[in-house]
């Protein structure tokens, strides 16, 4: 797992920011959850297929991103379920699949638990659940840290064959909830810093709105680390020195790397779009030539004082 994976994961997992995504997901930011409840679920997904008789069934173990279980208040009305999130960073042409397998073990999770309470009659025998036994529900949301617009399947059958309307009626779908920052046109209202995040990385392909963006607001003066770093990892930005509060201003991030695109000729987007550039011909040698990334970048002649810039991103 890369640096920005592990940090995308992280962040969200505060149940904070957790709490704030759902219900910008949900309700376009109405506090349907309290992130005080929220509860962390054990995210390793393993199920046993079962196999023909005389050979071993098969195990099947999948980890997920982030999965708790969370109470929905709506109309004096407690609801029940459990949220995960699969946090992306570059586009994944089988989601769809994916996502209906985690959510699979999850449901199959909860049938197993029921079944090990024991007391049901002869009829639930083959089930292991009682009629009426009820599931908690699961969703699982995509969320796509990419700069280029996510162009993969979100349904499972955009990834199907061609086949009769008649017999395609018969086949369930699924959905993946996608979220993807970089092709939104607005963002839900959030309470934390997720609204500065989301709207500076939707805006990081534009040199005009990224600038526009943070002169029209005066909370990116001060943003917290753990939010700058995020936005350095996927904007291509180097941080400025902290502010005497321990925060950071993106504002003159975006000066910087304004003042050192103007200087070599080249806009804001052309910089950016040169280290992401770099870092796909890394990750290539790295694939082909089986190197370390620290052997890739002396094998691209890149100076060993950038090391550091381009590690963060891989």
């Amino acid at each position: 797992m890369g640096k920005r994976d592990i940090r995308t994961k992280h962040y969200m997992q505060k149940p904070e920011v957790f709490a704030d995504f759902f219900n910008g997901l949900i309700s376009n930011g109405k506090e349907l959850i309290d992130w005080t409840t929220l509860k962390e679920l054990d995210s390793t997904m393993l199920a046993n297929i079962p196999a023909p008789v005389g050979h071993d069934a098969t195990a099947v173990q999948k980890y997920r991103d982030i999965l708790k279980n969370a109470i929905i208040m709506q109309n004096n009305t407690a609801y029940f379920a459990i949220l995960g999130i699969e946090n992306q960073s570059d586009v994944h042409y089988a989601m769809p699949v994916r996502t209906m397998l985690y959510d699979a073990l999850a449901y199959n999770s909860q049938v197993v638990a029921q079944a090990k309470q024991g007391n049901h009659s002869p009829k639930s025998f083959l089930s292991g659940i009682s009629k009426g036994e009820k599931l908690t529900p699961v969703v699982t949301a995509t969320l796509y840290w990419g700069s280029d617009p996510w162009d993969g399947p979100v349904t499972l059958k955009e990834m199907l064959a061609e086949m009769p309307s008649d017999m395609l009626t018969l086949v369930n779908d699924y959905n993946i909830n996608l979220f993807s920052i970089i092709d939104r046109d607005d963002f839900p209202e959030y309470k934390t810093e997720l609204g500065l995040l989301f709207s500076l990385l939707n805006s990081r392909n534009s040199d005009e709105k990224l600038q526009n963006l943070v002169n029209s607001n005066e909370a990116f003066k001060h943003v917290s680390r753990e939010t700058a770093e995020l936005m350095r990892d996927f904007a291509s930005f180097r941080l400025p020195r902290r502010n005497k509060e321990g925060d950071y201003n993106m504002c003159k991030a975006v000066q910087e790397i304004e003042r050192k695109s103007e200087a070599r000729g080249i806009s804001i987007g052309e910089a950016r779009g040169e280290v992401k550039g770099r870092i796909k011909d890394i990750k290539m040698i790295m694939q082909n030539f089986n190197l370390t990334a620290e052997q890739a970048l002396e094998a691209l002649g890149v100076p060993k004082s950038d090391y550091k810039k381009y590690l963060s991103k891989l």
